[in-house]
């Protein structure tokens, strides 16, 4: 959008003249222009007597009678937005309208001044009074007068303040309804005083039309600007081409084609009618893009210029697609989107800069030369020679071909193509063949604009994607352009690649043209000079560093080459015969097979296999059969032909350096003194046996090892060279498992089959956990009770056949995990041997935790506490070395009494275990925040305790605290124990004993909010009351309220309230009361009192589990014997129920 000047590509401004009071202009137009909607563009002129000159005179009309006429004016645009104003506005101050005659005498005239200019174009005038605020209006007979001065009505006239913004506001909302007044009237006074004319040219309607639609775009009216701008298109197509100047009078026809149709386009996208734009821009080029045959032949400069127009066409197409519409509302199809346009764009540039080449390459020194002072005339499109003469058609062309020259073709089309691959890229609708295309356009332009290294960058990456999907034209194309960059860069090595991969292009080259290629690059193979040192390639090797050492040497690794469809190559070795019938030889076989779809044949000097074994890599060479002798003894050795669309086998029989591992790396085949092709075998394997994918005739082709040893061994290209000594065997023998606190114990056996010298072993055991690895330390088992740290490596004795040697490890266990333990033997086979032997073996131990704590905690058993709010757990404390787990969070207590921990020790490890012995350690003294007297009561079992996988060992620790403390450490169970056994009999022997702490858990002793003690008897009579007291005492500065609820339970007849409410004063106590009597004998659960406390939530059951046994009733024996005697005393049942009965009536009614 760059090309065009700011009038046509942006939305027209009104335009008003601030005459007057020069003061003012800048405040009042900076408003105007950057605060007012829509903003308002002003000019300022301080003598308002001087105003004419910015209105000028009207021109005269054109009558039917007056010959053909320009279409569009070049400067009508800016002379409407820059240099004539539809509203004069005159500022006058207040002071001068109300002084004396003489003020007031030259504000008329300054009214009349306006008046007269105005007029002379119909533009409005509006008075501005200036005065201070506050003021009061003028009288209305001055305003009055000021208004037939100026030839305005009253309400243009207007009171201002510059400090009142609502002035400003008013002042701009005036002048836009009077602009548009003006740009309303002008536009029907054109259109009516063109009606008027009698059959006016087409080029009279176009100019019309547009104007008119110039100026309904002044006043905001985007629909009627729309509607012109089609009418005035629409005339411009039925302007003639004319047989005078007809070239530059098409170049004029496109250039006014091409501002309407910006400006029709421009306005539909605004209004959100995108596709009514692309409708029209598609009738635009069928109307444009090609020339009318009366001009035909075209000159190349027309062309290039034409083709230059039609890029610009698609170019600012696409930049108004992108920028104004929402692309979830473009249309699905292809050619809606507005990468679809640049690419359109870059290929107009791509044919302009061909038609400016042979335009430049087709001049003569006779044509016609460019006169002086060529520039733009006053119509749209037409080019004038000192300001005034049109050029001739030949004086036109030189022009148009010297403008060419100085323009870079080839940045322009770059630049557009850059922009469509960026947009395909990141549009949802991605067409992959489309963006390798661009690429390519891309690659080709780059090297027009001779940015060779670019340009052979892009090319590399598009053929790779050529080869991978077999598009073979397109990669011919590339193939072609890659040859050529690499002669521009004298790289002789991607020139050879390129002829080799285009003489193998059966269905897209003729045989003529392959051949040519073909004998080129096999001609630099077999040079017998050094190539040249070539420019860098950006081109990544794909095969590392070189193998052969030679300046030119062609690598066949990556299937993403482009020498894969030039060669193929299988390989393998034979199997090997049993070491009894090898003899002292012990010779490998290795088979080679090359496959050339050259179309001429490739001679090859010398073939060559690089093997790799523990020493290194070496080559050995590889002989040609020409029949199918003995494999023990190879043919004659002499130069190798690779002959199109045959195999050629060659072997290499040698004896291998050192038994071992044995691998095939690369197959160099010697063209030249300084030429050689390398096959690297490093992704070969049964399953891809072939290098190479030179066509599909290849997998017809039957097994080029046929009748050899090496056909069932295609793709072997490793092999295990076995040795005459037997190596020894090397053992981690251990349990599966250990436990935390143990020293794991590891037998580390050698057993030797020949002959062991100079061995040494590395042991080394560490933690797998998430990736990371934590080595332990090992130590050496005396024999004698002592152990020793192991020194890597350990040294062993020279073992001979049959012999065993042991050692015994202790691997310290902290904490639970994997451990992995790894053991390296290295060995000579006899005394003077260099060369070095290698055993592995480990064993994977899994370390469990021994035990695992449980710990329950109870207060003293008839006192109910309400404890403060439990807080958040903040801190734990960590297990010190040694111990097992981590405690859990604190446990809150009554302060002052005393407390019951039992801690209840589970086993869980895999094997029995047996306990003997268990203590309370407590914590350090400086740890806890306040003493803790703690003392363990049945921890230590009389005899050892043997326990298995799931049994428990209880113990009971009684505790009381003499301050209040958070969080406080315990201390932890100290448990010596050992191990008796394992269900895995072949485990080996353990220590004795181990000794496990389990830190116990944190414990809070806190005070109180409140305490309910409860006090009766444990043993009572039946029939006897007794009394049960619950005593409350708070700890609190706070009334205390409690709900007490009592609920019967059987075998106690209470007396007392059963549903009550008790405040308890701050800091006192409060007892309740009942009586009971127990009717039944036995032990019996109290009835359940419940105490609620709304305050804090919570609700106490002070007589919770609490049991009392009831005794039997005794009765003197001489009373029982006369009533039963007499018959008036019933038995000792009866007689307890009867007194039941009357005690509870008692109760009751007490």
């Amino acid at each position: 959008m760059d090309y065009y000047p700011p009038e046509l590509v942006t939305p027209p401004l009104a335009l008003v003249a601030l005459l007057g009071c020069p003061e003012l202009h800048s405040t009042v137009g900076e408003f105007l222009r950057s605060q007012h909607r829509p903003p308002i563009n002003s000019i300022g002129l301080a003598d308002p007597q001087s105003a004419s000159r910015l209105f000028g005179e009207r021109k005269s009309t054109v009558t039917s009678h007056t010959p053909p006429v320009d279409i569009l004016k070049a400067d009508w645009f800016a002379k409407h937005r820059q240099r004539r104003p539809a509203v004069a506005v005159l500022f006058l101050s207040r002071d001068s309208v109300l002084g004396d005659p003489a003020s007031w005498l030259r504000c008329t005239q300054q009214a009349d001044a306006v008046k007269a200019a105005t007029r002379a174009r119909g533009a409005r005038a509006v008075i501005i009074i200036v005065q201070p605020a506050g003021s009061s209006d003028i009288p209305d007979e001055r305003a009055l007068q000021l208004c037939k001065q100026a030839g305005t009505d009253r309400r243009c006239l207007l009171s201002l303040c510059l400090t009142d913004v609502a002035g400003l506001v008013k002042l701009g909302r005036s002048l836009h309804e009077q602009a548009g007044v003006f740009y309303l009237d002008e536009s029907r006074r054109i259109l009516s005083m063109h009606a008027e004319r009698r059959a006016p040219p087409p080029e009279l309607n176009a100019r019309i039309s547009f104007k008119a639609g110039a100026l309904a775009e002044f006043r905001a009216d985007w629909s009627t600007a729309v509607k012109t701008y089609q009418t005035a298109y629409s005339q411009v197509q039925k302007v003639p081409l004319g047989t005078v100047l007809p070239l530059q009078h098409w170049y004029e026809l496109t250039s006014v084609a091409e501002q309407m149709h910006i400006k029709v386009v421009t306005l539909l996208l605004h209004q959100h009618r995108s596709q009514e734009a692309l409708s029209h821009f598609q009738q635009h080029l069928a109307s444009y893009r090609h020339p009318p045959p009366q001009l035909a032949p075209l000159p190349l400069a027309v062309g290039a210029a034409h083709w230059g127009w039609v890029g610009r066409q698609y170019q600012v197409m696409g930049e108004l697609m992108n920028s104004r519409v929402d692309p979830a509302h473009l249309p699905p199809q292809r050619e809606c989107h507005p990468a679809y346009f640049f690419l359109c764009a870059a290929t107009a540039f791509i044919e302009r800069r061909r038609a400016a080449q042979q335009a430049r390459e087709s001049r003569t020194a006779s044509q016609v030369q460019i006169p002086a002072d060529v520039g733009p005339g006053r119509a749209v499109g037409q080019m004038m020679a000192q300001g005034s003469r049109r050029l001739t058609d030949a004086e036109f062309v030189a022009w148009l071909e010297a403008r060419e020259t100085q323009v870079n073709h080839a940045k322009a089309a770059i630049a557009m193509l850059t922009t469509t691959h960026e947009l395909y890229k990141r549009s949802s609708q991605r067409a992959n063949r489309l963006i390798y295309h661009i690429g390519a356009l891309l690659a080709r332009e780059h090297l027009a604009a001779e940015d060779v290294d670019t340009a052979q960058k892009l090319l590399h990456s598009i053929a790779g994607v050529y080869r991978k999907e077999q598009w073979g034209v397109p990669l011919a194309a590339a193939l072609l352009e890659l040859r050529e960059c690499a002669h521009q860069q004298k790289q002789t090595k991607e020139h050879v690649e390129c002829s080799l991969e285009l003489a193998c292009q059966e269905h897209f080259l003729g045989d003529a043209q392959r051949g040519a290629i073909a004998q080129a690059a096999v001609g630099a193979l077999q040079s017998r000079t050094p190539p040249p040192s070539p420019h860098t390639s950006p081109r990544t090797s794909d095969s590392g560093e070189s193998r052969s050492g030679l300046p030119l040497e062609l690598h066949i690794q990556s299937p993403s080459s482009g020498l894969f469809t030039c060669f193929a190559l299988q390989s393998g070795f034979a199997p090997m015969a049993p070491l009894q019938d090898l003899g002292a030889d012990g010779l490998v076989t290795f088979g080679v097979a090359l496959w050339s779809s050259l179309p001429i044949a490739l001679p090859i000097r010398k073939l060559e296999v690089v093997f790799l074994d523990s020493e290194g890599t070496y080559p050995q060479a590889a002989q040609q059969q020409e029949e199918q002798p003995s494999l023990q003894r190879p043919g004659a050795q002499h130069q190798l032909t690779l002959h199109p669309h045959k195999w050629v086998t060659a072997f290499v029989e040698w004896k291998p350096r050192r038994p071992g591992r044995l691998k095939a790396q690369a197959v160099i085949a010697y063209t030249g003194d300084s030429s050689a092709i390398t096959w690297s075998l490093e992704h070969v394997s049964p399953e891809h046996k072939v290098v190479g994918r030179p066509g599909a005739a290849l997998s017809a082709l039957q097994n080029p090892f046929m009748h050899t040893p090496v056909a069932g061994q295609i793709g072997h290209i490793h092999m295990d060279v076995p040795s005459h000594h037997h190596p020894p065997k090397l053992q981690v023998q251990g349990a599966g498992f250990a436990m935390v606190g143990e020293q794991m114990p590891v037998s580390l056996v050698t057993v030797a089959a020949d002959a062991v010298r100079k061995a040494e072993v590395a042991v080394k055991a560490e933690y797998l956990e998430g990736g990371g690895h934590s080595e332990l330390q090992i130590l050496v088992d005396n024999g004698d009770g002592t152990t020793q740290p192991l020194q890597v490596p350990l040294q062993l004795p020279d073992l001979e056949g049959e012999a065993e040697h042991i050692v015994q490890l202790l691997v310290p266990v902290s904490r639970p995990g994997q451990v992995h333990l790894t053991a390296r033997l290295q060995y000579h086979t006899h005394q003077e041997s260099t060369e070095v032997c290698q055993q592995l073996a480990g064993l994977e131990v899994v370390v469990e935790q021994p035990f695992t704590l449980d710990c329950q905690f109870t207060a003293p058993p008839r006192v109910q506490s309400i404890m403060p709010p439990q807080p958040e757990p903040s801190q734990f404390l960590a297990p010190a070395a040694g111990h097992a787990g981590n405690p859990k969070a604190a446990a809150i207590l009554p302060l002052g009494l005393p407390a019951v921990m039992i801690a209840c020790v589970t086993a869980v490890a895999p094997c029995q275990v047996v306990i003997h012995d268990i203590q309370e350690v407590p914590a350090s003294s400086g740890s806890s925040q306040a003493a803790v007297v703690a003392s363990a009561t049945a921890v230590a079992p009389q005899r050892p305790a043997a326990l298995r996988k799931g049994d428990k060992h209880s113990c009971v620790v009684q505790m009381q605290a003499d301050a209040s403390g958070q969080d406080l450490p315990l201390g932890h169970l100290q448990i010596v124990w050992a191990r008796t056994g394992s269900a895995n009999s072949s485990e080996a022997a353990v220590p004795s004993t181990v000794t496990t702490c389990l830190p116990l858990p944190l414990v809070s002793f806190q005070k109180p909010l409140l305490q309910a003690s409860m006090l009766h008897a444990t043993e009572v009579t039946a029939g006897s009351p007794f009394v049960l007291k619950v005593t409350l005492q708070s700890h609190l500065p706070l009334l205390q309220t409690l709900e007490v609820v009592l609920k019967d339970s059987t075998g106690f007849v209470t007396s007392g309230p059963r549903n009550t409410s008790v405040c308890v004063l701050p800091h006192q106590d409060s007892v309740l009361a009942w009586q009971m009597v127990g009717y039944s004998s036995g032990y019996h659960l109290l009835p359940q009192i419940e105490l609620t406390s709304r305050q804090h939530l919570v609700v106490l059951n002070a007589s919770h589990g609490r049991r009392v046994h009831v005794l039997p009733a005794k009765l003197p024996t001489e009373v029982v014997m006369q009533g039963q005697s007499s018959g008036l005393m019933p038995s000792g049942t009866d007689n307890l129920a009867s007194s039941m009965s009357q005690l509870t009536t008692q109760s009751i009614l007490v």
